[in-house]
């Protein structure tokens, strides 16, 4: 009788340990799915003008400001939320502009230098929508939003609110890095050792690898580099070591435990027979080193070469380049 007692202690232990497995699966799901959900509409949040009354920049009059301006030096705008785009086009006033329709609320982004989306085009939280100007009535480059909730004006500071707390809330339900929302220059400081001795050790210039880094990970805001140190989107291939499913694509990628980890691979990928057209090149060549990666079909974007050496010029990194070289 005691022996039978002890099996259905064991049993019920088991199905008790299962549910409780599933249970933490359900939650992990959910709280990556709330991470996924929600985007803030620029890589980096500067407020230059917030919604209400100001002065305007064009009158000096006190007028009502209707909107939110972001400061944005022509870079990638994206959609806050999943929804579908209501219109895109371009007026006097607003310049080029997207309006995005999440559910009740309204979205409008304006002043854009670059339009790549379409009436009645899917989007998804993060999906680019088009690239911050200065178009229409503006006095420089910067990102207008305005927001509008069941077709009445309100402050799209809320919404920058509600993404914030959101993903706060996901990461400390993951347990991923506390510190998710690096400013581009605390990015730099981060990890600019690190890329300066990959240059030592393998001839890499170090602006190459943390333009690369930054592009890829969105400033290490990105699920892979929070949840995997996995900063270059490197998949899992072959290779039978820890690895990651991103919920965007559904694919499995490399999870490193240390970042230094994820940045030796690419290392090694770079100094691979496939890439020995930029082994000829110097450490302080970042711009051929840039063509040989992509001519190398590191990518598929036309647009990669162009778009790393603009994080490169804006930040200096090719000072990196150097010091490294005196190191």
């Amino acid at each position: 009788m005691r022996y039978i007692k002890l099996v259905c202690l064991l049993v019920l232990c088991f199905v008790c340990s299962f549910a409780h497995g599933q249970s933490t699966e359900a939650q992990k799901d959910y709280w990556l799915d709330k991470y996924l959900s929600v985007s803030f509409p620029l890589r980096s949040i500067r407020i230059n003008s917030f919604y209400g009354i100001r002065h305007d920049p064009f009158t000096g009059r006190a007028k009502r400001h209707c909107g939110l301006d972001l400061r944005a030096r022509y870079e990638e705008v994206l959609s806050m939320f999943d929804g579908v785009v209501k219109s895109a086009g371009h007026d006097n006033r607003s310049g080029y502009f997207v309006i995005l329709q999440y559910g009740d609320y309204t979205v409008s982004y304006c002043h854009l230098s670059d339009i790549w989306v379409q009436r009645g085009q899917l989007v998804f939280a993060g999906d680019p929508v088009g690239v911050s100007g200065s178009t229409g009535r503006s006095t420089g480059p910067h990102l207008h939003i305005t927001a509008r909730l069941r077709g009445v004006l309100t402050d799209p500071y809320n919404l920058l609110l509600y993404v914030r707390d959101t993903r706060r809330a996901a990461v400390a339900a993951l347990h991923l890095d506390d510190n998710l929302y690096l400013t581009p220059q605390q990015f730099i400081k981060k990890f600019a050792g690190m890329a300066m001795r990959q240059q030592k050790k393998y001839g890499i210039p170090a602006s190459v690898i943390l333009s690369q880094m930054a592009l890829e990970s969105g400033w290490g805001s990105d699920f892979l580099s929070q949840a995997g140190n996995n900063f270059f989107g490197i998949k899992r291939g072959g290779n039978r070591g820890p690895s990651i499913i991103n919920p965007r694509d559904g694919i499995a990628y490399r999870r490193y435990e240390d970042v230094r980890d994820g940045i030796e691979d690419h290392s090694l990928l770079l100094m691979s027979k496939t890439y020995r057209r930029c082994h000829q090149y110097s450490p302080l060549d970042y711009h051929n080193w840039l063509v040989g990666i992509r001519k190398s079909g590191y990518c598929t974007n036309s647009n990669y070469v162009r778009a790393c050496e603009k994080i490169i010029k804006q930040y200096g990194l090719h000072i990196y380049d150097q010091i490294a070289e005196v190191m």
